[in-house]
């Protein structure tokens, strides 16, 4: 077989940069959550693309924050240790929050002591002015040169209009090196039919519930039943355990008779058996687990993802 060119491509930002939103859109395939609220990623997920020419592995990293629980520290490990032996950075930049706070300097000062390639993203520039784009990469190239950095390239993006996500492709091919196939051709990302229900059913919780919940939250997958029914219809049957720290939080997850749980669990089950072509049949148990986000126990799979 020809080998083609192929490697690792880390992208990094903000939370709510549009890190999850570009992995998806580039691959063609929904494999990384998005929700408008911040650390919605909570390890590194990859996604690949496979063409004729190349075979890009991209990795989407949670966004960088200051950790107040193990959670939190071991999710900026996983950012540390997506930036180490890759081959392209991906810098996003949402142009609507423009501003260089500590976040922003922070993520500079980072990725300008890796030897790697690295290519600044503006993304969501439908939402602003065009010219508003050349002032807000003037003030992130500057900054970025301060530091001792230099970017392989700019380009400003928007996915929802697929503005720049072609050309992107081509910018990032040409930083990776001929080597053999990674992963399969068929294959669009390292994650499992289980987790990736786990991570449907907590986008849902996400988008649902109020602010105070949805990150005292967390999906493990109990049961994963696959069978043919007798019409010779994929049918999987998953029992799911929703985890969160307070009582209180139960009964908002569960909502008045049911109403919210159910909500949650119809739209999983819909993207889920969209997205694994089968009947998806999800029973939810709502338990407590108090301060579980201190719990190496409750924390393993994202430790194992670092």
């Amino acid at each position: 077989m020809i080998n083609l060119k192929v490697g690792y491509i880390t992208i990094v930002g903000k939370p709510n940069a549009g890190k999850s939103t570009l992995i998806n859109k580039l691959v063609g395939y929904k494999v990384a959550i998005t929700t408008p609220k911040p650390q919605t990623t909570r390890y590194n997920i990859k996604g690949v693309i496979t063409n004729k020419t190349s075979q890009m592995i991209f990795v989407d990293t949670p966004g960088i924050h200051t950790p107040h629980h193990k959670l939190g520290e071991y999710m900026m490990k996983g950012v540390e240790s997506a930036l180490e032996s890759v081959d392209v950075v991906l810098y996003l930049v949402d142009s609507t929050k423009p501003k260089i706070d500590t976040a922003s300097q922070e993520i500079m000062k980072n990725i300008s002591k890796t030897k790697t390639k690295v290519i600044l993203c503006i993304t969501k520039i439908d939402k602003i002015k065009k010219e508003k784009i050349f002032s807000i990469i003037d003030e992130y190239n500057s900054y970025f040169k301060s530091l001792g950095g230099e970017y392989a390239e700019i380009i400003p993006i928007s996915t929802y209009k697929y503005d720049g996500i072609e050309e992107l492709k081509c910018l990032i091919e040409k930083y990776l090196k001929e080597g053999e196939l990674i992963y399969s051709e068929d294959d669009i990302t390292d994650l499992t039919q289980r987790e990736i229900v786990e991570e449907i059913i907590r986008e849902k919780a996400l988008n649902n519930l109020d602010e105070e919940v949805p990150h005292g939250i967390k999906v493990e997958i109990e049961e994963f039943k696959e069978r043919v029914n007798e019409n010779g219809k994929y049918v999987i049957n998953i029992t799911a355990n929703i985890i969160c720290e307070k009582m209180s939080h139960k009964g908002i997850i569960i909502g008045k008779e049911g109403s919210m749980i159910n909500k949650i669990i119809s739209e999983a089950q819909k993207d889920a058996s969209k997205l694994l072509d089968a009947r998806v049949k999800i029973t939810p148990w709502v338990k407590v687990r108090p301060e579980w986000q201190e719990n190496d126990i409750y924390l393993k799979d994202i430790k194992n993802k670092i």
